[in-house]
C-alpha cells in the first residue's frame, strides 16, 4: 500500500496525518493562521516525508500558500472534490457548493460506517453530513460551532468578554456564578441540547421515511467533552476519508 500524507486545512486548525498501510503513524496539528502568515516550517514537514499528498481545505488563502510553497514537491498532490471522491454517489443539488472536508467525511462514512450515516463535524462551523447507500452524499445541516457562539456574544455586545473554549472545561451546575462561566455554561449545556435535538429529528425522519436509524459519528476539534445521543467518536474521520479517496484513485488507475 502506498504511503500518503493527508492534510485537512480547517478554519481554525490544520491537521496532517501520515499514513502507512491503513494506520496513522504520525499526526501533527497547527493553527491555520500560521499557514497564511508563515508556512515554511509546515512545508518542510510535508517535504521531509515520503509519500504523496491528498488534502481538503475550507481556507483558500492557506491552501494557496501551501500549494505555492510546494512547487518543488516531488510527490503527487490531490484535492478531494466532487470529481475526486472515491466513487461515492453525490445527490446534492449543486455539487460545487460542498466543502471538500465534507466530501472527505462522506467518503469515510460511506466505506467504513453502517449506512445510513450522519457525520457531525464540530469545528468553527458545525456540519451534519447525511450519507446513504443509494444517494451517497445527500445533504446536511450547517450551524456555528461552539466557539462561534462565544465569539458572537463578544463581537455583538458591549460588555461580554472574549472567552475561549477549554477541552478540560466541565459544567457541574446548570449556570455560572461569573460572566465567563455563565457564557461557558450556555455553550456547554445549550449546545449539547441543540445538537441532540437535531440528532433526534434526523432519527425520527429516517425511521419514518426509510424504516431505519442512522449511525451517528462525531469528529472535529471542538467537541468540548460533549457526549451526544448514541453517537460514536471518530476523531480522525476526515483524514481517513482523504486516504480512502487517494487509494481509490490509484486502484482505478491500476
Amino acid at each position: 500500500m502506498r504511503k500518503v500524507q493527508c492534510l485537512d486545512i480547517g478554519n481554525t486548525t490544520t491537521k496532517i496525518g501520515f499514513f502507512e498501510d491503513d494506520k496513522i503513524c504520525k499526526l501533527k496539528q497547527i493553527e491555520t493562521k500560521s499557514l497564511i502568515s508563515d508556512s515554511e516550517k509546515f512545508i518542510d514537514l510535508i517535504s521531509g516525508e515520503n509519500g504523496d499528498l491528498c488534502y481538503c481545505s475550507v481556507v483558500p488563502n492557506a491552501e494557496k500558500n501551501i500549494l505555492e510553497a510546494l512547487n518543488k514537491f516531488e510527490g503527487s498532490i490531490h484535492v478531494v472534490s466532487p470529481s475526486f471522491c472515491a466513487g461515492i454517489p453525490i445527490s446534492y443539488q449543486n455539487k460545487k457548493e460542498i466543502g471538500s472536508d465534507r466530501i472527505a467525511n462522506a467518503i469515510a462514512a460511506y466505506y467504513t460506517l453502517s449506512l445510513p450515516a450522519v457525520v457531525i463535524d464540530l469545528g468553527t462551523a458545525t456540519t451534519f453530513d447525511i450519507v446513504t447507500k443509494k444517494g451517497g452524499y445527500e445533504g446536511g445541516i450547517i450551524l456555528p460551532g461552539p466557539q462561534g457562539f462565544l465569539d458572537f456574544l463578544n463581537e455583538n455586545t458591549a460588555l461580554l468578554p472574549k472567552v475561549e473554549l477549554s477541552n478540560e472545561r466541565s459544567v457541574d451546575i446548570p449556570y455560572g456564578k461569573n460572566t465567563k462561566d455563565a457564557m461557558l455554561a450556555g455553550v456547554s449545556l445549550g449546545y449539547k441540547s441543540m445538537i441532540n435535538a437535531l440528532i433526534e429529528n434526523l432519527k425520527d425522519y429516517f425511521k419514518k421515511e426509510h424504516g431505519d436509524t442512522p449511525t451517528f459519528a462525531v469528529c472535529g476539534g471542538s467537541s468540548i467533552n460533549l457526549d451526544f445521543n448514541n453517537s460514536i467518536l471518530k476523531e480522525n474521520l476526515t483524514l481517513l476519508g482523504l486516504r480512502l479517496a487517494y487509494e481509490f484513485y490509484y486502484k482505478e488507475k491500476d
